[in-house]
């Protein structure tokens, strides 16, 4: 367990460090996980001037880090200028795509911009991957995005899902990904929201296991692959983890934050929940001023068994599962084991 010094020491930011943007509601796929529910751009987007101001408010409000999502924001036609926009601010830029098409043209000019990060979905192998978003053949273009986007010098990262599709091929799909020379894979757990169902979950008591093989997948392929989890309980696992005195688990409303393609304010790109809107006022007001943020930094605000647990400053618990499954972001975590069920599945 944790040490009482350990939890004197977590760091809880008064504004987040990491914002993830989901630039449009427009997309190519119709992924069946989709937590931003994408199809059709939406009539009330941000426009490239509301983005430029975003970006500035999020600068002054000490956010260093800036995650372009969707939707596929590669379709909107502005996003080099909000790009370019944010670099010159001096932030550190990520965009996710589906990788659908990426062509040499348009990794270049990504890349003359100083994009930091390309970050590539690839939800398992084929099957499971083109199955999952509902496109034949999405696998072998995700791979041609990949190679395109690291011949013109991107740093390419894949993040995959961890869902019932794919959780049996997770060692053989990481192995996969190993060899075709990205940086960093990210295995995202999946959190019923959106268009997400509870089909696609393995189930309550797969994930100790679940979450015990990233740990173990992260320890083994150290020197090889860089592997994220962003998984709350892994500082029950992950050695590397518990050493981290300022780890504290579930950074909803904490470490990170999501603005929503019309400018809604999330404590998570995962928690749909409105906090505001940055077209009200600043990101920096609304956020420190919030009795949702407040109360997500103050886990003495959580119910069941997570208010009680001694991990409670280390883990949390993960809000967003909460709030999928019972309506209430501050219910326990209905995946914990320590005082849930056992067992559950893999969908082959």
């Amino acid at each position: 367990m944790v040490s009482a010094e350990a939890k004197s020491t977590v760091f809880i930011p008064e504004t987040p460090y990491h914002v993830v943007w989901l630039a449009t509601n427009a997309c190519t796929a119709r992924c069946l996980h989709c937590s931003s529910n994408s199809a059709k751009c939406a009539p009330d987007e941000l426009s490239t001037e509301e983005a430029k101001k975003l970006i500035d408010q999020l600068v002054e409000a000490g956010v260093v880090d800036f995650g372009i999502s969707g939707g596929e924001p590669l379709l909107r036609r502005d996003m080099m200028e909000i790009l370019g926009h944010a670099k010159a601010a001096g932030m550190t830029v990520g965009i996710a795509t589906n990788g659908a098409k990426l062509t040499r043209k348009r990794a270049a000019e990504l890349a003359e911009l100083g994009l930091d990060r390309l970050q590539a979905s690839l939800d398992g192998f084929a099957q499971e991957h083109d199955r999952l978003r509902c496109w034949p053949g999405l696998f072998d273009r995700v791979l041609k995005t990949i190679c395109v986007a690291r011949e013109v010098g991107l740093r390419v990262h894949v993040c995959c899902t961890v869902n019932a599709l794919n959780c049996g091929s997770l060692e053989a799909f990481t192995d996969f990904v190993a060899g075709i020379g990205v940086k960093r894979l990210n295995l995202s757990r999946y959190v019923p929201t959106g268009r997400g169902t509870a089909i696609l979950d393995p189930g309550d008591g797969a994930w100790r296991d679940l979450i015990a093989r990233c740990a173990a997948l992260k320890v083994q392929y150290v020197d090889r692959l860089e592997i994220t989890t962003h998984l709350a309980q892994e500082v029950m696992f992950d050695p590397y983890v518990r050493e981290m005195p300022t780890f504290s688990g579930c950074q909803a409303g904490r470490g990170q934050g999501c603005v929503t393609a019309n400018g809604t304010i999330l404590p998570c790109v995962l928690l749909p929940v409105a906090v505001g809107n940055v077209r009200e006022g600043p990101f920096r007001d609304i956020w420190t001023q919030s009795e949702t943020i407040r109360a997500l930094q103050d886990r003495s605000s959580l119910g069941g068994s997570c208010v009680s647990c001694s991990l409670r400053e280390r883990c949390g618990g993960c809000r967003a599962v909460a709030y999928a499954r019972t309506g209430d972001m501050f219910a326990a975590d209905p995946r914990c084991w320590i005082d849930g069920p056992v067992g559950g599945i893999c969908v082959h």
